[in-house]
């Protein structure tokens, strides 16, 4: 919770650096006054001013979103980067050489632009949800102009059909596909392809990104064939939002056990990686399918890699 809110203190600070002394003060004040309640106070402050839309600066350029995004966009702004371990194992990964990246459940573009700015590697951006489709658009445009990407406004399944998707109200990398109503959450309908359908359009090395909230075993039963050529995958294990659509966590652990090596690193944390044998992280990923919590804040982060023959 402290680093929550000293990281809202920082953003807020950024953010508000070139507002009016008003703004900046009444920002401020609510901060001071309602400590647990700073994200809430700023989202009524910026509908008051009429403010639709808010951006920060970092090492991906100037990223914008929607005003209700308090996540992402929040940590961005704070940190000046976003998944930087990660992101720039991937990048290592590539080298100088050409490849093709996969970033499913692009959102607003935070993983995908560093990769869509070399030209060298051929990025495909999958992202169903409306508005976070258009920032990721824009985003790209304006940050990575040359690239050679491909932006497409659907979900990642194991069919070709039509889902329901719950709608996060502040965080707009928690919308999921959903078998039924959510509670307190719009509903929409969106495309699902699998995966599968991008598999001939793959040139070099691959990289495949996957945060899903939970559609994961999905993702890889519409994709076994894009799986099977990718030498890096990145992806979120969290058990209950995968039982919560009716999948089997067991057929993400199946896919990470075909990889040499595996990082497994604490959900939404970033951590220096420390790669392990395939059977100590399958180990620790059944560990986390039996114990995990019924909540979607109990998951863990996954960096697989292995040598796939060119």
């Amino acid at each position: 919770m402290n680093s929550m809110k000293q990281l809202a203190r920082t953003a807020i600070r950024k953010l508000t650096a070139s507002a009016p002394w008003g703004v900046r003060q009444a920002m401020l004040d609510g901060y001071l006054d309602h400590p647990y309640d700073i994200k809430n106070a700023n989202l009524r402050l910026l509908q008051m001013l009429n403010i639709i839309e808010i951006g920060a600066d970092g090492d991906r350029g100037v990223i914008t979103s929607g005003r209700n995004d308090r996540f992402g966009l929040l940590e961005y702004a704070a940190s000046g980067t976003f998944a930087p371990t990660v992101t720039q194992e991937m990048l290592n990964f590539f080298g100088a050489g050409t490849g093709t990246y996969m970033d499913v459940g692009a959102n607003i573009g935070l993983t995908t632009i560093p990769f869509a700015r070399n030209p060298r590697i051929r990025c495909f951006a999958f992202e169903p949800e409306p508005a976070n489709f258009g920032y990721l658009k824009r985003n790209i445009a304006r940050n990575a102009e040359s690239a050679s990407v491909e932006l497409h406004p659907v979900a990642l399944f194991d069919t070709h059909s039509t889902m329901s998707m719950s709608i996060a109200g502040t965080n707009l990398g928690d919308h999921r596909l959903t078998r039924s109503a959510v509670a307190d959450r719009q509903t929409i309908q969106v495309p699902v392809v699998p995966l599968d359908d991008f598999l001939d359009r793959v040139e070099g090395r691959l990289a495949v990104k996957v945060d899903t909230q939970g559609a994961e075993p999905f993702v890889i039963a519409g994709g076994r064939g894009v799986f099977a050529r990718a030498g890096l995958v990145a992806m979120e294990f969290c058990p209950h939002l995968m039982r919560q659509l009716g999948g089997d966590p067991n057929i993400v652990i199946d896919l990470i056990a075909s990889f040499d090596r595996v990082a497994v690193m604490s959900g939404g944390k970033t951590e220096e990686l420390r790669y392990v044998s395939t059977g100590e992280a399958c180990s620790a990923l059944e560990h986390k399918s039996r114990t995990a919590r019924n909540t979607d804040e109990d998951y863990l982060d996954i960096l697989a890699a292995r040598t796939v023959p060119s």
